[in-house]
């Protein structure tokens, strides 16, 4: 590689902070749940996670173009850092309050979009370009190890030091990244920022190449829909039934947090080892028809008669989920990483960060909506009453998309990069 100790630091810095992340992400639901009980508040609580982050995301690709992104990966470490840190002070005192705590989340939701495209950006600069898919693999295994063990750490360190021991750790963690980020050597090598108006022409052409492709278009709108009832369900439905109305231990609650991601990582590697050769447009459809299988299952084991009959918060109940949730992480897997691969080929190198920052914001654009009406619904109804009624309307969506729209994307898709490959000889 072109500098390995660069390279190393920079994996270092994502291992720890991605762990403490992930530890963290586990607490607070357990806190604000046990302490509220509330899907409203959790819903709220997850409106100001991602609302902050989608509404800086456009401005953050053009900002990762034009400003040093060592820096910006550095200070938004010790920004978020800092403001975990002061939660953990607070939390010690014990004065934490829901209020303070949705003020820390936004502000750290606000580095975090400033992170993601200097992070992103920055790897090929610290990398030649023969070793960038060893870098890519080595820090996808990383991210993967990290985001399983990160969430089964967090409901132990919940259980037995309480959210001020989740804070101290994940604060301390994103100081070791920006301590490790320091010592990397960086040039920058993009332009810098010159007048306003090249500002918003960056974001129109993201906005241009989108608007001209209808395949592209077609998935953004069906994504959309999709994200709009599924995030939902498994950031406020989901810790909610399962702190609230069956109440799992933290301990199970994390290693359930993790079950999903490493049924991602398995589809992944399936991919990676037997599949790299498949049909795109067949993988994405089957492994779409398959979850929405899958997690009409996981919908029908919440329903109040099924947690009796397995023994509610059981072993028997708990391994059942984990399996469940596992199947779904691996067909999971089958729709996004072939659909990433077909978006990537077909945006031009020159602004593919904007594009996907476009992307970002229209497929997750009403979640935040999403969340809040999902809460409010939790505190008005029964939850598995909630859960199969998004999972009909969901289903719907899946199906009218395969058998009217779907070849047409594809077809649409592949024309694109047929065009974009021609236009790169």
């Amino acid at each position: 590689m072109k500098d390995k100790k660069n390279f190393w630091l920079y994996a270092a810095g994502r291992l720890v902070s991605v762990i403490g992340t992930g530890v963290q992400d586990v607490a607070v639901p357990l806190f604000i749940l046990q302490l509220t009980g509330s899907g409203t508040i959790m819903g709220t609580f997850m409106i100001v996670t991602v609302a902050p982050r989608l509404v800086l995301v456009p401005l953050a690709g053009v900002i990762g173009d034009r400003v040093n992104r060592k820096w910006i990966m550095v200070w938004t470490d010790f920004g978020r850092g800092g403001v975990i840190l002061f939660l953990a002070f607070l939390a010690a005192q014990d004065m934490v309050t829901i209020p303070i705590l949705f003020v820390a989340q936004m502000v750290v939701s606000l580095m975090n979009a400033l992170f993601g495209p200097a992070t992103g950006a920055m790897l090929p600069d610290i990398v030649e370009e023969k070793f960038l898919l060893r870098a890519n693999s080595i820090l996808g295994s990383i991210n993967s190890f990290s985001y399983i063990v990160g969430p089964v750490l967090g409901g132990v360190i919940y259980g037995l030091g309480g959210i001020q021991v989740a804070f101290l750790i994940n604060g301390v963690s994103f100081v070791a990244s920006g301590v490790s980020e320091l010592f990397i050597t960086y040039v920058q090598k993009t332009r810098k920022f010159g007048k306003v108006q090249e500002v918003f022409q960056d974001l129109k052409e993201g906005i241009y190449f989108v608007r001209t492709h209808r395949g592209l278009l077609i998935i953004l709108l069906f994504a959309l829909l999709l994200n709009f009832l599924a995030n939902p369900l498994f950031s406020v439905f989901f810790p909610y039934v399962m702190i609230v109305v069956v109440q799992f231990s933290a301990e199970q609650y994390g290693v359930l947090q993790a079950s999903f991601l490493t049924g991602l990582l398995i589809g992944n590697i399936l991919i990676a080892a037997l599949l790299a050769k498949a049909k795109v447009e067949t993988m994405f459809i089957r492994g779409l028809l398959v979850q929405t299988v899958v997690m009409f299952v996981f919908v029908g084991l919440v329903f109040p008669s099924v947690v009796e009959a397995l023994g509610s918060a059981s072993w028997t109940f708990f391994s059942v989920l984990f399996c469940t949730l596992v199947v779904m992480g691996v067909f999971n897997a089958f729709v996004n990483t072939p659909l990433a691969v077909e978006i990537q080929k077909l945006a031009p190198t020159e602004f593919r960060a904007r594009v996907f920052s476009v992307l970002e914001v229209t497929t997750q654009g009403i979640v935040p909506i999403g969340f809040g009406i999902m809460g409010i619904l939790l505190d008005v109804a029964p939850a598995h009453f909630v859960a199969a009624m998004v999972m009909v309307i969901e289903s719907l969506i899946v199906l009218v998309f395969v058998f009217k729209y779907s070849k047409d994307v594809f077809k649409d898709l592949a024309h694109g990069n047929n065009n974009a490959s021609n236009q790169g000889t």
